[in-house]
C-alpha cells in the first residue's frame, strides 16, 4: 500500500470516528463542538458583513454632487414628515398614558432595542435562519423579539459571542398567539411556519368557524397582530396578512388560513431585537429548573 492509499485510509477512519463521537458522544460533546464551529466562523460572517457595508459606503461617494442635493432635499421632505408623525405618536402616547392611569392598567413589558446587521441567510433550508451581528456581548438573550419597525421578522434562536441565529416566522419552529383584524372578541389563534424549500410561508389555525375577514379594497388583506400573551412579543405588532380566504379543516371545528409575511424577509439588511429589561417568565422558569436540579 503506498503512501497516498494510506493517507486516503487514515483520513476515512478519523472521518468515521468524529462521525461516531459526534452520533453516539454525550450532549456536551455536541454542544461545545458546535458552539466552537460557530465562533470559528463568527469572524468571517462579521468581515464579510462589513465588506459590504463597505461597498455601500464607496458606492455612495461615487454619487455626483447633484444627486447628492437632490437626495439631500427628499430626504429634508421624509424628515419633516416625520417630526410631525413624531409629534402625533407622541400626542397618542400621552392620551394612552391617561387612559391607562383612569383604568388601572399595569405598565407594559419594558425592552430594550439592539439594532443589528443581518451578514448571512440560510431561507433556502429547513429552518428559514438569519444571523446577525449582535450576540452575548450585546446583551442579546434567547427567545427576544426581532422586528423591523412594527412588523415581526422572527424571534432569536441561539445567541453565540458576537452573533446570534433568528428564526424566521416562516421557520417550522416559530409559533406566536395571535389576533385576527375584524374579530370583534379578539379571540387567540395560533401562528406557525410553514415553509419547505425557499417558500416563506405561515400558517393560522384555530381560527372560529364564524370568522370572515373585514370587507375592504382589493388586495387590502386582513391583519394578523400579536397579543401580548405570554411575554415574549408585545402586544400590537404585525405578523403579516391573511392570504386568501379562510378554509375549514377536515374535522370542521375550526377554520386555518395562510398567511403572507409582513415583511421581505429575503431583502432584510438590518433588524431591531426588543431585549427584556426584565427577565421574561420563561426565562425565570428555566432558571427555577436549574436551581432546582443544583
Amino acid at each position: 500500500m503506498n503512501r497516498d492509499q494510506q493517507g486516503a485510509k487514515a483520513s476515512y477512519v478519523l472521518l468515521t470516528l468524529v462521525f461516531l463521537l459526534w452520533c453516539f458522544g454525550p450532549s456536551v460533546v455536541r454542544r461545545f463542538t458546535r458552539e466552537a464551529f460557530t465562533e470559528f466562523q463568527a469572524p468571517a460572517l462579521e468581515l464579510a458583513g462589513k465588506g459590504r457595508d463597505l461597498v455601500r459606503y464607496w458606492e455612495l461617494r461615487s454619487r455626483s454632487s447633484e444627486e447628492l442635493a437632490e437626495a439631500g432635499r427628499d430626504l429634508g421632505r421624509i424628515n419633516a414628515g416625520l417630526e410631525l408623525k413624531l409629534l402625533e405618536m407622541k400626542n397618542l402616547a400621552e392620551e394612552n398614558a391617561r387612559l391607562r392611569t383612569l383604568l388601572s392598567y399595569g405598565p407594559d413589558p419594558e425592552y430594550r432595542t439592539v439594532v443589528a446587521r443581518v451578514v448571512a441567510r440560510d431561507s433556502a433550508g429547513w429552518w428559514q435562519r438569519i444571523t446577525i451581528r449582535k450576540g452575548r456581548t450585546d446583551g442579546v438573550r434567547p427567545f427576544s423579539p426581532v422586528v423591523f419597525g412594527t412588523r415581526v421578522v422572527g424571534r432569536v434562536a441561539q445567541v453565540h459571542l458576537t452573533t446570534s441565529e433568528v428564526d424566521l416566522i416562516t421557520s417550522p419552529g416559530f409559533r406566536c398567539t395571535a389576533h385576527l383584524e375584524g374579530d370583534e372578541q379578539r379571540r387567540v389563534v395560533l401562528l406557525s411556519g410553514t415553509a419547505t424549500g425557499s417558500r416563506g410561508t405561515a400558517l393560522v389555525t384555530n381560527v372560529p368557524t364564524d370568522y370572515s375577514p373585514p370587507a375592504g379594497p382589493v388586495g387590502d388583506e386582513a391583519k394578523v397582530l400579536t397579543t401580548g400573551i405570554g411575554g415574549v412579543f408585545p402586544a400590537g405588532l404585525l405578523l403579516g396578512y391573511i392570504s386568501g380566504h379562510p378554509r375549514t379543516t377536515p374535522k370542521g371545528d375550526f377554520k386555518e388560513a395562510d398567511i403572507a409575511p409582513a415583511r421581505d424577509l429575503h431583502s432584510l439588511q438590518e433588524v431591531a431585537v426588543l431585549v427584556p429589561v426584565y427577565p421574561t417568565p420563561g426565562e425565570q422558569l428555566t432558571e427555577s429548573r436549574v436551581d432546582d436540579f443544583r
